[in-house]
């Protein structure tokens, strides 16, 4: 006599172990050697790791709270790694779904750690937020980048704009297999590079600490006492004198960086002129900041005012930023990978993941997105459940 352990029937999750009614002992009927753990079982595993986020460790102890049997949660990560390598990429899902596409394609690059090492993968994201491509590459140079985009030439979809950071691969690459093609860089990226060419977050945070030892000493200054506060009062007075050279530098970076930034965030690429005239011929800038600023527009210019020249082309990269933030908070819970194929198979699992799960705080014109897959946004209508139509 044979009985059947259940484990959440109602899930229709099944451990596979079967007693023997006469001698008592368990067996497994395998498929393969040292199958012991059904489809359903793995496929649930994945959903409860991606979906709710939740570790190998608190997987494996609610496995044992509802169903008595003990597994490690070595053996959860093997789970996911093996279904990992069943899942479809990113390029194989567009090339038999064939979303309906904007055609405005946002590019950039996300990290991850396999053995201390870096693994990087470059991304495509349409403006419906669908994402297109992912491939992974062993280092950020042209030839990659040149091989991501010609795959992502061979895709159902007309390109009619595209916007990048400031990354200098992937700027030849978009220059090579994109020739002619309206190209816009992003414009926060843009205002991040000139902070650091201005130095302006470096005297923003001394100017933030001189402010706070300010304050302190003025805080403890009242409660001085007795022949101590004439001399404590000369101290703080100096020490105010001696950062007032700082104050007023700060100031000075401040003023430039609200300039440029006015440059880069104007309504019109009329308005954005008049703005870099004005900043071009300000006498209260620091001199030599301000002349690297204004190099730095007059050379990126085209690539900064394209999204004045053609409609509907972005003007940032969040879509693929919102991408990556999400890629980033899934990454930390793995912390870091043992071998390249397990970080591979766990992207595609991700990007399919993403891929499928439904908007929940779109703002603006996008908030009758809310509720819907970003499959769904880009005109494809894909049956409930995202794992197993993204296994192969």
């Amino acid at each position: 006599m044979i009985r059947e352990l259940d484990v959440e029937r109602e899930r229709r999750v099944r451990v596979q172990r079967f007693a023997c009614g006469g001698c008592g002992k368990s067996f497994s009927l395998r498929r393969a050697k040292r199958y012991r753990y059904s489809e359903a079982f793995e496929e649930e595993v994945v959903r409860r790791h991606l979906e709710g986020g939740e570790s190998y460790r608190v997987i494996a102890r609610r496995v044992y709270e509802r169903s008595g049997r003990r597994i490690s949660p070595t053996s959860l990560q093997k789970m996911v790694e093996a279904v990992g390598r069943r899942c479809k990429t990113a390029w194989e899902m567009s090339q038999e779904l064939r979303p309906r596409w904007d055609g405005f394609v946002l590019f950039d690059e996300k990290m991850c750690s396999v053995r201390g090492e870096q693994q990087w993968f470059y991304l495509a994201v349409d403006r419906t937020g669908d994402i297109v491509h992912c491939r992974p590459v062993s280092e950020l140079t042209v030839e990659e980048a040149m091989k991501f985009l010609e795959e992502v030439v061979a895709l159902p979809m007309r390109v009619r704009g595209i916007v990048t950071d400031l990354d200098a691969a992937l700027t030849k690459a978009v220059k090579l297999v994109y020739a002619g093609k309206p190209h816009q860089y992003c414009v926060k990226h843009a205002l991040a590079a000139i902070e650091k060419l201005i130095r302006y977050r470096e005297i923003t945070d001394y100017q933030r600490t001189n402010r706070n030892l300010l304050r302190g000493e003025f805080v403890r200054l009242r409660d001085r006492r007795g022949i101590w506060v004439q001399r404590a009062r000369q101290e703080f007075v100096g020490h105010w004198q001696q950062t007032r050279s700082v104050s007023e530098r700060h100031r000075g970076i401040r003023e430039l960086w609200n300039a440029c930034r006015r440059v880069l965030f104007a309504d019109s690429e009329r308005e954005a002129r008049e703005e870099l005239k004005c900043l071009r011929w300000s006498l209260s800038l620091p001199r030599a900041q301000q002349q690297k600023a204004v190099r730095f527009l007059e050379r990126h210019w085209d690539h900064l005012m394209m999204h004045h020249r053609v409609a509907g082309l972005p003007r940032t990269t969040n879509f693929v930023e919102n991408v990556n933030k999400q890629l980033e908070r899934r990454f930390k819970t793995v912390e870091a990978f043992q071998h390249r194929a397990t970080a591979i198979g766990y992207m595609n699992l991700l990007v399919a993941y993403l891929r499928q799960k439904p908007y929940t705080d779109c703002r603006g014109s996008r908030r009758h997105l809310n509720g819907k897959s970003r499959l769904q946004a880009a005109g494809v209508r894909h049956p409930m459940g995202w794992l197993r139509p993204a296994l192969k």
